[in-house]
């Protein structure tokens, strides 16, 4: 009973660090979508009521914002002021 448990609670810690998205994913998925972009500030904000990445990135000389989710989607990018 106890190795059963054991290993739930190692197959559980496994899952969450895969699907755990960091700082380094997050710029590998605003490299991917704007190739040459410049990332000045990557920070966890709420967006909505979820958990977000915020980026900051300059790219065709515009500077931009991202929210990514903690899944790694985009949510959305516009122009910062």
């Amino acid at each position: 009973m106890k190795r059963r448990t054991a290993l739930f609670t190692l197959l559980a810690l496994v899952s969450v660090s895969c699907f755990a998205l960091g700082k380094k994913d997050v710029r590998k998925i605003i490299e991917a979508a704007y190739p040459g972009a410049r990332i000045t500030e990557i920070e966890k904000e709420t967006y909505r009521g979820e958990k977000i990445y915020e980026v900051d990135f300059k790219h065709g000389g515009e500077n931009l914002e991202a929210i990514i989710s903690l899944e790694g989607e985009i949510i959305k990018v516009h122009i910062d002021d």
